[in-house]
């Protein structure tokens, strides 16, 4: 199916061709592509998962300490909480070298400046 010229169709596009934009739910609502479900449905988890974080690590921070447990499990314990660290340290620099230049959050610029309106009236002071 190709579609026709404007010179083979008497100057008119093709009616085969959508000039109306993208196609869009009966109700309006836009279309989700799914990359926003995949971004939404994480946010989700995310979200339920969050309260149950302070107790995992706070699980093996006593699994680490305890002496009853195994080698084994006091090694992962203290694997998982430096991993936690880790993250938590990247997150907060951005994955930027701390040694790099930094930008000040406040630069110093006036808030506002003064500019006289009127310069053909002088007033004397005093």
């Amino acid at each position: 199916m190709v579609f026709k010229k404007r010179a083979e169709n008497n100057g008119e596009i093709d009616p085969r061709i959508n000039v109306q934009g993208r196609v869009r739910n009966p109700n309006g609502e836009k279309i989700l592509t799914k990359r926003a479900v995949r971004d939404k449905e994480l946010l989700s988890l995310l979200r339920k998962i969050k309260p149950h974080l302070s107790d995992s690590i706070m699980t093996a921070a006593k699994i680490m300490k305890n002496e009853d447990a195994s080698h084994m499990s006091q090694l992962k314990a203290a694997t998982i909480l430096l991993n936690a660290y880790k993250e938590l340290i990247n997150d907060a620099y951005n994955g930027e070298d701390p040694e790099e230049e930094a930008t000040d959050v406040q630069p110093n610029t006036p808030v506002f400046s003064l500019k006289m309106i009127n310069t053909d009236r002088v007033e004397k002071v005093g």
